[in-house]
């Protein structure tokens, strides 16, 4: 396990010294987030954070690992979800919103150059039916498509509704980074793990200077990229081959951001509100109404996170067979 400490470790410092050059590059081309209406900052943030920890995992990967099947739709899908995320930051940079419709194709884009790279959902067991290893259901390639890229794009999204308040969403993908490492490193899945350790390091590095109070945001090339890289890790990790309870470990392990979408879906459903119209119903605004801090807010979900994490791997570890 110390053999992964090197790469987490160096994708960290590489992460942090690309930094400034991403600030740099946030305030030559304008790309700030401006403050007004929701907004809780009160000054143009640099909207790069998303750049460097891309350029980091790339970086890292590609020299520890190579151009490998995994590392590579993990690029390429990145680099089509940081071109579109780049519009979008540039449009709120000039107080515009950008339209979703380019950026969910995008998605489902990404989505199935997973798919046809042969990184999806391929079926499901059910172990307690009986026999060695239980029923299989091999999923038909409609349905294996199909929820892959919902997979994919539910992630991307998940993690982009949980960038809202300073360090919350990085601070929630190391968390399941690390969780999800454990998971691949278990079943022997080295490169799985390896991916999982470098973005945990990239995020960590990220966190320095996007806690409370922030120096600069992920953006939308961020917190997509984020997602992107969570669901690329457990399609491969800890999902392959799944079974229900594997299936409740990943999604436990991705906790917070399932939990913060679902509540957020089900109350805007009941309060018949778009499902796409930014809100104050998500978790960490929740808190902060009941007069939480934007610091003490992050705090209380980090540990939210950890329990997630924690329950993760105690189901893992204890329950599977």
């Amino acid at each position: 396990m110390l053999s992964y400490l090197v790469p987490g470790v160096a994708v960290f410092f590489l992460v942090w010294l690309l930094m400034p050059a991403a600030r740099a590059i946030a305030w030559k081309t304008k790309l700030l987030d401006i403050p007004q209406g929701r907004k809780g900052h009160t000054r143009p943030m640099p909207l790069s954070g998303g750049l460097a920890m891309f350029v980091g995992v790339a970086v890292v990967t590609i020299f520890f690992a190579g151009l490998q099947k995994l590392v590579a739709v993990l690029i390429i899908g990145s680099l089509l979800l940081m071109a579109v995320g780049w519009a979008d930051d540039a449009y709120k940079a000039r107080r515009k919103e950008f339209p979703a419709l380019p950026k969910l194709l995008v998605q489902v884009l990404v989505g199935l150059l997973a798919f046809v790279c042969d990184i999806r959902f391929r079926g499901i067991s059910f172990p307690w039916l009986g026999g060695d290893t239980g029923d299989y259901y091999l999923f038909p390639v409609w349905l294996s498509c199909l929820a892959t890229v919902i997979w994919i794009t539910g992630l991307i999204n998940m993690v982009n509704f949980l960038d809202g308040v300073d360090g919350l969403a990085s601070g929630a993908t190391v968390f399941s980074a690390i969780t999800l490492f454990f998971l691949a490193y278990v079943k022997g899945q080295g490169l799985t793990a390896l991916i999982a350790v470098v973005l945990a390091g990239a995020a960590l590095a990220f966190l320095r200077f996007n806690f409370f109070p922030a120096q600069m945001f992920m953006g939308d090339m961020g917190s997509m990229f984020l997602g992107y890289a969570l669901a690329l890790i457990s399609l491969e990790g800890a999902m392959k081959g799944a079974t229900l309870i594997t299936l409740v470990v990943t999604v436990l392990a991705l906790g917070l951001p399932v939990v913060d979408t679902v509540q957020v879906m089900i109350s805007r459903a009941l309060a018949g509100s778009p499902m796409y119209q930014a809100d104050r119903r998500h978790v960490h605004h929740r808190l902060m109404s009941l007069g939480l801090s934007a610091k003490q807010t992050v705090v209380v979900l980090y540990v939210v996170s950890f329990i997630f994490s924690a329950l993760s791997l105690l189901l893992f570890f204890w329950i599977i067979p």
